[in-house]
């Protein structure tokens, strides 16, 4: 099976520690030929790049208690200048594409991250919600490289808080695992 990502290689060894997992890098296309041509069994892939890049390919969708997602994984995020006339006329102009809703889960999900000193290179799974009512649900998991050790956990409260609740998340985590020697 191939993937270039570390929390993927280690999901699916934590559920299947019978596959072998190997590196794949390229961009999509190049990914998707290399599957073709037999040099894999699988590959897994980003959905969010898949439906960006509007790749018409056969695939399996992985469940998410399989294969939870990265913090933030599937948001386009735009870095601003931060000051200046032309970085406010920028703001203005992207105003309308920003979603507050968005913004709150990526702040929680982005906050377990640095609680754990999570980096792309760390297997950490991170996802937020919010309910009709406004109330974000977080749900984040951290893997040993190998899949063999897995700790979860989750947490809820008003949207408001969603710093502090992907802080505490983290930290739970981090004590979980025994510390941040068992993301080294």
């Amino acid at each position: 099976i191939g993937t270039a990502s570390v929390r993927r290689a280690a999901c699916l060894r934590h559920h299947r520690p019978d596959l072998e997992i190997a590196l794949l890098r390229g961009n999509v296309n190049s990914r998707i030929a290399r599957l073709a041509e037999g040099e894999f069994a699988a590959i897994i892939l980003a959905m969010a790049g898949l439906n960006r890049l509007q790749v018409d390919c056969d695939y399996h969708r992985l469940d998410e208690t399989i294969m939870p997602t990265a913090a933030a994984q599937g948001v386009i995020a735009v870095q601003i200048k931060s000051s200046g006339s032309r970085a406010d006329a920028v703001r203005a102009c992207l105003a309308s594409a920003h979603c507050a809703e968005t913004a709150d889960c990526i702040t929680a999900e982005r906050a377990v991250l640095a609680a754990l000193d999570g980096s792309c290179r760390t297997p950490i799974s991170a996802m937020a919600d919010l309910d009709a009512a406004g109330r974000l649900s977080l749900s984040a998991a951290v893997l040993s490289a190998d899949g063999q050790q897995k700790f979860a956990a989750e947490a809820e409260g008003s949207r408001e808080q969603a710093q502090q609740i992907g802080t505490e998340l983290g930290q739970r985590l981090l004590q979980m695992c025994g510390g941040k020697a068992f993301l080294a």
